[in-house]
């Protein structure tokens, strides 16, 4: 059997036999790297932001990305759960380094090889025992992802449970954000 390939925008990917042979799930993996990629450049832009004025202050307060983001799996996570989270910690805003203790299924690896492709490697990167374990960003915000919990490294206590997989999108989106507030000076100008 020949390679297969997906368009994705204006991208051609190449998919190997060995990779699967079933077509449509990688349609369907196309799909959704194509979506992430939507969602991480769109969610910035909608997170809403308010703005007071007290005391010769402009203060604004919102949401921000925790930054450069280390997703590390479990070997016990799905494919489904994998998505996710990296879907929601992109969306977010977030740079993101995978780190994968075992192999990919099939699925998961049509859909690493697509986000590779498709993301810059400043944006999404998979780090794993092939590609010697290389960190490339400094302190990254570590994320232990098991099947049902996400667990924030810097904050013990701060973990994300979903036990019925369903948790709306903007809940895991939020969770990979950080509250921040901007102070500013309001005043005449002394020029």
């Amino acid at each position: 059997m020949r390679n297969s390939f997906v368009v994705i925008g204006d991208r051609l990917v190449t998919v190997s036999p060995q990779t699967t042979t079933d077509l449509g799930r990688i349609a369907d993996c196309a799909r959704i790297a194509e979506q992430f990629y939507r969602a991480a450049e769109c969610q910035q832009n909608t997170r809403p932001a308010f703005v007071t004025r007290a005391a010769g202050e402009v203060t604004i307060s919102g949401a921000s990305p925790l930054g450069s983001t280390m997703i590390v799996c479990a070997p016990t996570c799905s494919t489904a759960a994998v998505a996710k989270h990296v879907a929601a910690c992109l969306a977010a805003g977030n740079t993101v380094e995978l780190a994968l203790f075992e192999p990919p299924c099939a699925l998961l690896l049509v859909l690493l090889l697509i986000l590779e492709d498709v993301l810059p490697e400043s944006r999404f990167r998979v780090v794993s025992e092939r590609t010697g374990w290389q960190i490339t960003s400094a302190n990254p915000t570590v994320v232990v992802l098991t099947e049902t919990d996400a667990f924030l490294n810097d904050e013990p206590r701060v973990r994300f449970r979903d036990p019925a997989s369903s948790s709306p999108t903007n809940e895991l989106v939020n969770f990979y954000t950080r509250s921040s507030t901007v102070r500013v000076p309001a005043g005449r100008d002394s020029r």
